[in-house]
């Protein structure tokens, strides 16, 4: 009797085995995607907000001045009027849009800028008066996330900071 074949139980075996490689290759590639979509999310929410923060940094240290009393300090969503040397650039207004979470520049006459790319949203914008001395001196603190519409854990991320920045002039 010859033995040419395979039993239904090798066959089985071998199923099983391929299955199982199968089995943990998907896997894997589930995970190195969905740690690379985190990665993302991370790396997009990082840049935004040290790009933001650079701006207004360098709007606050270019003013000659902080419009104290039309500024909002100390709650959410503050906003902040510089004055320059410039008068095209007066009044510099540094605020919250709350309807899509970006902040926006707008210098004197000219329309509003955005700084934030369309991902990413600020839910946390405060202002304070850190003024002690004879420069005038403003904190920042910003909370930014990633826009999850699907919320799926791995497009979930925030990100806080807090700074202060002085006028130079």
């Amino acid at each position: 009797m010859s033995k040419n074949g395979f039993t239904l139980i090798e066959m089985l075996i071998y199923i099983a085995i391929i299955g199982g490689i199968l089995a943990s290759f998907v896997s894997f590639s589930l995970s190195i995607s969905n740690s690379r979509n985190k990665t993302y999310v991370v790396q997009e929410v990082q840049a935004n907000t040290r790009e933001a923060l650079s701006i207004i940094t360098q709007k606050i240290r270019s003013a000659s001045g902080v419009n104290i009393t039309n500024s909002r300090f100390d709650v959410d969503p503050g906003y902040l009027y510089l004055t320059n040397a410039s008068t095209t650039l007066n009044p510099t207004i540094i605020r919250l849009n709350h309807d899509n979470g970006v902040v926006e520049i707008k210098e004197g006459a000219n329309a509003s800028t955005t700084i934030m790319a369309d991902e990413v949203r600020v839910i946390n914008f405060i202002f304070a008066n850190l003024t002690g001395g004879s420069r005038e001196n403003i904190g920042i603190n910003m909370t930014v996330e990633y826009g999850n519409p699907s919320n799926d854990p791995n497009f979930a991320y925030s990100q806080s900071l807090q700074t202060s920045v002085s006028v130079r002039y």
